[in-house]
């Protein structure tokens, strides 16, 4: 409460806030004081960050006493029960007497009976107890050991086919028939240059062609060389533009599937090839599942 400024005697939220914080302080002194147990505090700066981090201390450290509190009453009525059931007065006279008058042979059985019950963790040492205990002990080690089994069988099996396919992957990344071809970059590129140049040969005939259309519109008797547009000599130019024409489009096509077979490749050579390789594994898988439904038909 001395931190408290005459602005906050105005407003209520900051003035529960500030008694809020003194108790918690409060309770923080006197839970270091517990601890210390009459020894000096070490000092440390008091501020809401240093407050937070000791109230979540003190809270855990409470909850970590109350459960060894539980656990330790827990442990004290589990002792006194095993003391009330197992520890009458008689017991050890009795096993001395048992001891005393048993045969070595019956002496060798009671031990191994109690050694029995120990092993299967029985609550009682009666036959019919231990033999079921026994059976469902041998039929979950059965179990155990089918599943083991099983699981072993299926580790050499994947291990066998992990080493399959690694080397398939060897194999395929050292073929050279699935290596991308060191002159692929350079090709496309040319072959995209002889493409936008043939484009660019098919646009100016077109012009030249549209320009030769809308003159013969204008003057149907007369072509800019002054020939009659009827004229064999006319037409053979005519003919031999269109021809030139077609050839030149049938090239840019070509080329352009060419061009287009290598477009969804990256620019990057390695990773170019790598996805070349992926496709011809692809076709490869392919052409064997066709063969195969070939030669099942064939067969058939």
């Amino acid at each position: 409460m001395d931190n408290l400024t005459p602005s906050d005697l105005f407003s209520p939220s900051k003035a529960r806030q500030q008694r809020a914080q003194a108790q918690d302080w409060a309770h923080i002194d006197s839970w270091l004081s517990y601890k210390y147990s009459g020894r000096s505090v070490p000092t440390f700066e008091r501020n809401e960050e240093t407050l937070k981090v000791l109230r979540e201390l003190s809270t855990a450290n409470e909850r970590a006493d109350e459960e060894r509190a539980i656990l330790e009453r827990i442990e004290r009525e589990a002792l006194k029960e095993l003391d009330e059931v197992h520890h009458h007065p008689n017991d050890e006279l009795l096993l001395q007497t048992l001891q005393s008058n048993l045969p070595p042979s019956g002496a060798a059985a009671l031990s191994a009976l109690a050694s029995t019950s120990i092993a299967l963790n029985t609550p009682t040492a009666d036959p019919e107890t231990l033999a079921h205990a026994l059976i469902q002990h041998t039929l979950t080690t059965q179990t155990l050991t089918t599943q083991l089994a099983h699981i072993d069988t299926l580790h050499a099996y994947l291990a066998k086919q992990t080493s399959v396919v690694r080397t398939q992957l060897h194999g395929l990344q050292n073929n050279p028939a699935f290596l991308t071809p060191s002159t692929l970059h350079r090709q496309t590129t040319e072959q995209t240059r002889q493409a936008k140049s043939l484009r660019t040969k098919i646009r100016d005939a077109e012009d030249k062609l549209s320009a030769l259309q809308s003159s013969h519109a204008r003057n149907p008797t007369l072509t800019p060389g002054s020939k009659h547009a009827g004229s064999a000599e006319a037409l053979a130019d005519m003919l031999e533009q269109q021809r030139a024409l077609e050839e030149l489009r049938g090239r840019v096509e070509g080329l352009e599937k060419e061009v287009s077979a290598f477009g969804g490749l990256p620019a990057d050579r390695e990773m170019a090839r790598k996805e070349v390789a992926k496709l011809e594994v692809s076709v490869d898988e392919v052409r064997r599942r066709r063969d195969g439904v070939f030669e099942d038909l064939v067969g058939g």
